[in-house]
């Protein structure tokens, strides 16, 4: 029994990797996925709007994916981003940015939702 299973975990314990996300392809994840890749992060920029969340999309598709950060680092990154960015008239900035982490379901909606463990801007 022993030799049959070993290399039955040793198999099941290779995953395929990350799922590509790219900000200029179109893309869709679902809960439980892992993620790395480039996207196009919006973010509420002014004060006082609780409900604003951040969302992210591809170029060349539409729809948007929900964005929530995942540790400090995370939510240092987040904040430099939106607070150095100019907002359009509406208060939200748009940017690029690289990003990698877990798609959990956002616990209002059910949805898919990226919860960065690495974010960074892309000049």
């Amino acid at each position: 029994m022993r030799t049959f299973l070993l290399p039955f975990i040793a198999l099941t314990s290779c995953g395929s990797g990350p799922i590509k996300i790219a900000a200029d392809r179109c893309w869709t994840v679902s809960a439980g996925d892992q993620v790395e890749g480039t996207a196009i992060l919006h973010a509420y920029a002014e004060q006082g709007c609780i409900e604003c969340g951040a969302y992210l999309t591809s170029d060349q598709c539409p729809g948007t994916t929900d964005f929530a950060t995942a540790n400090e680092a995370v939510d240092g990154a987040y904040d430099r981003i939106v607070h150095t960015s100019r907002p359009d008239k509406n208060g939200f900035i748009e940017q690029k940015v690289r990003l990698s982490g877990q798609v959990i379901a956002n616990g209002a909606t059910g949805k898919p939702m990226i919860q960065a463990e690495r974010l960074e801007l892309l000049e």
